[in-house]
């Protein structure tokens, strides 16, 4: 371990060499690391408040099970319900995936906070009657309803029962599905049972009066503007029909095209396309008639005629046979004579029928051409009549299209009427998938589950704890620390004196104590061009913070040296030397201040310790005074003609202004600290007034390093460099 103070003293030598004493203090957010991970940072800290953290735990514990056993065991039910959505979108398109999941997770949200509502919680206890419900009241220490009661002690009632359901529920969606958990504890399982049926219930039955209450809303928004473009459409038709009376337009029948128009068809229309059609006619047979006419004047008619081709049929037979008998008798024959007479019949025959036949095609004629006449002059009327009606049409095409336009936004507005009246009695997309049940067994309070929670609290507490105290805890743990801290150079560090007295530890120079002083005085020797500060004050920011201790034990290892040294115990107030080495306190350095020059009878040899001594003396009632004055000054320069060294052991700075007097007289100043314990702002406080008062700081030394600064390499070390080397044997 000699080695290891060793060189923990290098490092600090180097830091003296390179740091002026008198500069500033330094911010106190310097980085300095002392190579330690952060894993055994955390180890060491808990085993250091082991203490802390072991009774946080087991306090946790404690409290843990106590709440476990005098817990009022609950019962849970759980019901399944499943919710599906109102219209699922089902499509390819990325965009449209994407919308329809983030509707989906929206709507599952709602049905979650509905499950969950106030609402339903108040619709369960009117439907359940559970104000009134003795089980209820029982369970939860509630009053239940009487009938002097008030109307706001009955809502007093009625909220406190909704709380209680509120805060006995438990909502847990399945995973990966659309089904949904609704759960409740009680102490009874019978009524945890029925308040789950009787939650998923409700909340069934208000999906469905909701959709009814919003179809409801619906309908009488339609129905009244249904009954707004009923009347339009009334007046709209009125207004048609009145016109088309007073302008004597007579519709037949009315078709509607693709795009809703609808086409009139008028009564004079229909006559004129019936006249056209007989007029059509008309003038065939006007036309047919004057061909025949045509014919009867060239002769053809004759030739046509029916009679005509009769009697000409006869005339030619009689021709013919007049013929055959001339060929066989004379003209004179009976026979021929009466074939030329009848022969001469059928000529005046035939010419008779053919005057008659041409009349009869020319009073066909002429009755055909007038009956053309009549029907073109009755088209011409009806063709000025129409263009008459159409030019009136054109009102009445504006009053058909009102028509029209209050027809279809009155039979689209009752069509919607409809769909919505059948969408108010479709089928619920919530169904009750299991009912709960009663519970065999408790559900809570579970002794492993909250000894597992104690635990963990206790543990996060602990961390907690630990965490607040190593923050609060601004004290110098890392003895390295008063390097980047205060601007110090560390001259040692000095282990805690757990058994005997310092004045015994110090004899032994295989002690730990001896070693660390025995590095400080090696130190020390660094400081000057003459080794050791000839003159050499010691002081710290507050009582008991080692600082006599290292007096007594630096004295002590430099007299080990071969140099002679004396040790003034400078603190009068709280003188303290004289007790540790067992000498007399009965003249000392306050008598030498009040003037006595007797310098030898204030001074004691301890050849134990191989130094002198002088003690503080009866304490003054004006000791700045006397430490500040120039015999204090005279005193050490004529105790160095004397001694190679002159260690002073002043009183600690705050408060006093002592130490700050004293500074002034000596070559330098080693502040010390002890680990652990002293704040951060006393001993900036402390160094600043020294450094005001223009004292030389030398460095500073940790005392008190103890088990708490393992973490930084001090402490355990020591044991290692003082058994090094010794006989296995020994101890």
């Amino acid at each position: 371990m000699a080695g290891l103070v060793m060189n923990d003293s290098d490092r600090s030598l180097q830091a003296a060499f390179s740091v002026d004493p008198m500069s500033p203090q330094i911010d106190d957010s310097t980085a300095y690391s002392s190579g330690v991970s952060a894993v055994e940072h955390v180890l060491l800290v808990i085993s250091n408040r082991r203490n802390w953290v072991m009774g946080i735990i087991a306090g946790a514990l404690v409290i843990g099970l106590i709440l476990t056993f005098l817990a009022t065991p609950q019962f849970s039910s759980t019901a399944r319900i499943e919710i599906l959505p109102d219209s699922p979108i089902a499509t390819n398109v990325e965009g449209q995936r994407d919308r329809s999941l983030i509707n989906e997770v929206a709507f599952y949200n709602t049905q979650y906070s509905l499950l969950e509502s106030e609402s339903l919680a108040e619709r369960v206890v009117r439907a359940g009657n559970l104000t009134v419900d003795k089980d209820f009241a029982a369970a939860f220490g509630l009053d239940h309803v009487e009938a002097g009661m008030t109307s706001d002690q009955r809502k007093g009632l009625s909220n406190s029962a909704v709380r209680i359901l509120l805060s006995n529920l438990s909502v847990s969606p399945v995973r990966n599905s659309s089904l949904v958990d609704v759960s409740f504890s009680t102490p009874s399982p019978q009524l945890s049972a029925k308040l789950a049926n009787l939650w998923v219930t409700q909340f069934v039955q208000s999906t469905i009066d909701r959709r009814f209450a919003a179809t409801s809303d619906a309908r009488q928004y339609l129905e009244s503007r249904l009954s707004r473009l009923r009347e339009n459409l009334e007046a709209s038709e009125r207004a048609l029909i009145n016109y088309s009376t007073d302008k004597g337009i007579v519709t037949i029948s009315s078709e509607t095209d693709t795009s809703g128009r609808t086409q009139n068809r008028t009564l004079v229309g229909s006559d004129i396309a019936d006249i056209s059609a007989a007029l059509v006619k008309a003038r065939e047979a006007r036309i047919a008639a004057e061909a025949d006419l045509s014919n009867s004047v060239v002769g053809s008619a004759q030739i046509n005629a029916p009679t005509l081709g009769a009697l000409r049929q006869r005339r030619a037979e009689a021709a013919a046979e007049l013929a055959q008998l001339r060929t066989l008798f004379g003209e004179d024959y009976p026979a021929i004579a009466s074939l030329r007479a009848q022969v001469a019949t059928l000529d005046q025959s035939i010419q008779s029928e053919a005057a008659r036949s041409s009349q009869g095609n020319r009073e066909a004629y002429n009755s055909a051409l007038r009956r053309e006449r009549e029907l073109q002059r009755e088209l011409d009327e009806l063709t000025a009549k129409y263009n008459t009606q159409q030019r009136q049409s054109i009102q009445m095409a504006i009053l058909q299209r009102e028509v029209d336009s209050n027809r279809q936004l009155y039979e689209g507005l009752l069509q919607r009427s409809k769909e919505i009246g059948v969408a108010g009695v479709g089928p619920n997309n919530i169904s009750i998938v299991d009912r709960a049940r009663p519970a065999n067994g408790a559900s809570s309070p579970s002794l492993p589950l909250n000894i597992a929670l104690s635990l963990m609290l206790g543990v996060a507490c602990a961390a907690a704890a630990v965490f607040l105290i190593e923050k609060m805890d601004n004290s110098v743990r890392d003895p390295q620390e008063v390097v980047s801290r205060f601007n110090l150079p560390l001259l040692g560090a000095i282990p805690e004196l757990v058994d005997g007295d310092v004045a015994d530890a110090i004899l032994d120079k295989k002690s730990q104590i001896y070693e660390a002083y025995f590095s400080l005085m090696t130190n020390l020797s660094f400081l000057t061009e003459h080794g050791a500060p000839k003159s050499i004050m010691l002081t710290s920011s507050r009582p008991k913070e080692g600082k006599s201790n290292s007096s007594l034990s630096l004295a002590t290892v430099l007299a080990a040296t071969g140099k002679s040294v004396i040790l003034v115990d400078a603190d009068v107030r709280n003188p303290s030397i004289n007790r540790y080495l067992d000498v007399p306190n009965k003249r000392g350095l306050t008598h030498y201040l009040s003037g006595d020059d007797r310098l030898s009878e204030i001074i004691s040899p301890l050849d134990k310790f191989g130094f002198s001594v002088i003690t503080a003396g009866k304490t003054p009632p004006n000791a700045a005074e006397l430490l500040g004055s120039e015999r204090m000054g005279l005193l050490i320069e004529t105790l160095l003609t004397q001694y190679d060294h002159v260690l002073v052991d002043s009183p600690p700075l705050l408060g006093l202004a002592d130490a700050p007097l004293i500074a002034r007289r000596v070559e330098g100043v080693v502040f010390t600290i002890e680990a652990n314990s002293t704040r951060t702002r006393e001993i900036g406080t402390a160094l600043r007034r020294l450094r005001m008062s223009g004292a030389r700081l030398f460095g500073a030394i940790v005392t008190k390093v103890g088990a708490r600064n393992h973490i930084y390499g001090y402490g355990y070390g020591y044991g290692y460099g003082f058994s090094y080397g010794a006989d296995k044997g020994e101890p």
